[in-house]
């Protein structure tokens, strides 16, 4: 059985779309539940009043995304899982060629190609591959989409839309509730990887994710002005998801390139007027120490790969669009290229 979960907060029409693409590939979804995060404006009754047969949970005021999968999980019957954001939407044959990459791969998690919308001539990402200075890279990124090809291994995941396995996802703890938003997919799937499970990206399958504003107003598509609550998400979850699941000895042999990037971190944090920022961000991992230490001896008992065999050094991801100066993108060039020689030195040595 296959279960559908979709997650909204304040969807709007995208949300009415999601549904529908979802319902557009028939008996393969056996049932679709809506988990609304405290939604204002109408949109869950919506899918409701054109879709009778979704099953609605309401959670109270707006715990998160990954509180939402959670209880999405939780409440699912199928023993496969398609989590979909409600900016997403599944194109024609989407759904069959996630099942069918799922049958032959037996991978956990199979991701699809997402490709931002209006205009679907942009990748967004072909799955993803955990950096080894705490952050996310999105595999063919900006590319212009082609045929695809067959399904293959990655590292990582973004969570706008993934095929999941419910019992193996759930034994892993699910999302990581403490994150809330940003990086909880980043943590989610170098987690799953580190408790030896396998990603594969079916990048024949396309779903179209919306250039919108995104969740709660949190997210950055390139243009405008970096939300603030992004950049402390960003900042405090990158901490937190190295103080998980790293092992103690990779931190170590990296501590020189971790602290070269939290300084170019300060001085953008400087630069951009976030210093409070990111002085609330370490404040949050000392104050929560207890909180941390627990969440790591819970990772660090079950691991079962090394983080050599699943992080990896290049190239370094930043968001599109967050430098404007020629200057500065080149300096962030050579500082990747910097961090990919030192991590092809450190891996050796890591755990």
């Amino acid at each position: 059985m296959l279960s559908a979960v979709v997650v909204n907060y304040n969807g709007g029409k995208r949300l009415l779309r999601c549904v529908e693409s979802i319902r557009r590939h028939g008996g393969m979804v056996e049932e679709i539940i809506l988990i609304d995060n405290g939604s204002q404006d109408g949109s869950a009754d919506a899918v409701l009043a054109a879709f009778p047969e979704t099953r609605l949970i309401r959670l109270n005021d707006n715990p998160g995304p990954a509180v939402a999968r959670n209880r999405g999980l939780e409440a699912a019957r199928g023993r496969l899982v398609l989590l979909a954001d409600a900016d997403t939407r599944l194109t024609e044959g989407a759904m069959e060629t996630l099942l069918q990459a799922h049958a032959d791969t037996g991978a956990e998690i199979v991701c699809p190609r997402l490709v931002f919308a209006p205009g679907t001539n942009t990748v967004q990402c072909d799955g993803a591959a955990p950096h080894f200075v705490g952050t996310l890279i999105l595999r063919n990124a900006n590319a212009a989409p082609d045929a695809g090809g067959p399904p293959r291994d990655v590292g990582g995941i973004i969570s706008a839309c993934l095929l999941v396995d419910r019992a193996s996802a759930l034994d892993a703890g699910g999302f990581n509730e403490t994150f809330f938003f940003y990086f909880e997919d980043l943590e989610f799937g170098l987690r799953m990887r580190l408790l030896g499970h396998r990603i594969v990206c079916a990048s024949r399958a396309v779903v179209i994710h919306d250039r919108g504003s995104g969740y709660a107003g949190l997210s950055f598509r390139g243009t405008g002005n970096y939300p603030r609550q992004r950049a402390y998400l960003s900042m405090r979850n990158r901490l937190l998801t190295i103080a998980i699941c790293f092992h103690w000895r990779t931190i170590l042999v990296i501590a020189p390139a971790l602290l070269l990037y939290e300084l170019a971190t300060l001085v953008l944090a400087l630069m951009r007027g976030w210093l409070p920022l990111w002085a609330r961000g370490w404040a949050w991992m000392f104050t929560h120490g207890r909180e941390v230490r627990q969440m790591r001896r819970s990772m660090q008992a079950r691991r079962k790969l090394r983080d050599s065999e699943v992080l990896a050094g290049s190239p370094l991801p930043l968001a599109q669009g967050l430098f404007k100066s020629r200057l500065l993108t080149a300096a962030t060039d050579a500082f990747s290229r910097l961090l990919a020689a030192y991590w092809r030195l450190a891996r050796v040595a890591a755990n």
